[in-house]
């Protein structure tokens, strides 16, 4: 069997045929929390009908010769419904590119989003970035925290997601980027699944975690909670998602849903970001939708981010680029 038939068979869909067919009794319905979008800073997110229909990308990258661990998730749209599907492949680039193609078949994408370290203009870094300091400090590192860059298994992940990346702009028409400080001409950017979820989660709810930490996050907002659903729904109200997000149960779809929650984020200028402008930035979800602080008024992550960041732009024997970091998205 060639591999791309291979690939076509390991495609998952989210219901039963898709989000153009007649409403189900057992589709999962997003709740409408609100009508239109909003943006903690003011700065513009788009109106729920500016983009009335459309398909984003999330990619967790995995380099595996033999496992299939990368995840490409594709959500996609139409004014009523959304759907999700999923193939999972090796590192071949024989079968990537197989996959893009069954899953994409030609259609713009709005938006992509990756797992692992990517800088500007696609280049290659070795140091320790500023994206990955300002959430590794003070609680940071017991929530999750993102690898290093620099080191052996940080190079590798590097390398895979700058190849990626890349292959995706060649096989693929990206929308033009409309963030701020893009690395590249199209809307394609950094996730980092951990903190996206964490982020959304009240300080309360926080657990101690071991290496788990996307499955400790995602039982808080999907098993004990509805919250990612109410998250889901800020950002397509009113349509209804033909899966039950409790019933993908496979880690990799898991984190190829977050991906693709954060390109629909930055798709609709709904979002923080935080780095640097030279050796890029990770995306997280709109402070409106935060996670409560257990202790003062407001989201627990937005004093954390201030304090961390100033840390990183002071200190001492850092890459020099730490000193251009930055956040934006805040109130």
């Amino acid at each position: 069997m060639k591999r791309s038939d291979t690939n076509s068979k390991q495609i998952r869909s989210s219901g039963p045929g898709g989000p153009w067919a007649d409403d189900r009794d057992d589709w999962a319905r997003v709740p409408a929390v609100t009508d239109r979008l909003g943006v903690s800073d003011g700065s513009g997110a788009r109106d729920a009908g500016a983009l009335p229909d459309g398909m984003v990308l999330g990619i967790d990258v995995g380099y595996s010769p033999e496992k299939r661990s990368t995840c490409f998730c594709t959500l996609e749209w139409n004014r009523r419904s959304a759907r999700l599907q999923f193939c999972l492949t090796t590192g071949s680039p024989v079968e990537r590119q197989a996959a893009l193609d069954a899953l994409l078949k030609g259609r713009r994408v709005a938006g992509v989003a990756l797992d692992g370290p990517l800088a500007n203009g696609l280049r290659h870094v070795d140091h320790y970035r500023a994206a990955e300091a300002i959430l590794s400090r003070g609680v940071m590192q017991k929530r999750g925290k993102p690898g290093q860059t620099s080191t052996p298994v940080g190079q590798q992940l590097h390398a895979h997601a700058t190849s990626l990346a890349t292959l995706v702009l060649q096989s693929a028409q990206v929308d033009p980027a409309t963030h701020r400080d893009p690395i590249v001409r199209e809307r394609v950017v950094e996730a980092f699944p951990n903190i996206y979820l964490a982020a959304l989660v009240n300080e309360a709810d926080l657990v101690p975690l071991k290496r788990n930490a996307s499955d400790v996050y995602w039982r808080s907002l999907v098993v004990l909670s509805n919250k990612l659903s109410c998250h889901f729904g800020q950002l397509l109200p009113g349509r209804t998602l033909c899966v039950a997000l409790a019933s993908i149960t496979h880690h990799d779809h898991r984190a190829g849903l977050v991906y693709a929650l954060t390109a629909l984020s930055v798709a609709l200028d709904r979002h923080v970001a935080e780095g640097d402008a030279v050796d890029g930035d990770i995306m997280l979800p709109a402070q409106a939708d935060w996670g409560l602080s257990a202790t003062a008024p407001g989201a627990w992550l937005e004093p954390v981010l201030r304090a961390n960041l100033a840390t990183v732009r002071t200190g001492k024997g850092a890459h020099r680029n730490h000193k251009n970091a930055r956040i934006t998205g805040l109130s």
